[in-house]
């Protein structure tokens, strides 16, 4: 019996610059996207300033459809 994926390769993830939030601690590496935050609130991982920022990340869908 044959069991192997009829599609093995996966998509090469879609690279765009991100508009994010990032901590301005030199001791804190904390950053979150600014579609997933909330405008002036305090870093959650030390409580310091948030700074805009923009950064190459992977494209994330916020619409899923699963009958694609």
């Amino acid at each position: 019996m044959y069991f192997g994926k009829k599609n093995s390769e996966e998509p090469e993830p879609i690279i765009e610059d991100t508009v994010v939030y990032a901590c301005e601690s030199e001791s804190c590496n904390g950053w979150m996207r600014k579609d997933f935050a909330v405008e002036n609130q305090p870093c959650p991982m030390c409580g310091g300033n948030l700074v805009e920022e923009v950064r190459e990340l992977p494209q994330i869908l916020t619409e899923y459809n699963a009958y694609r």
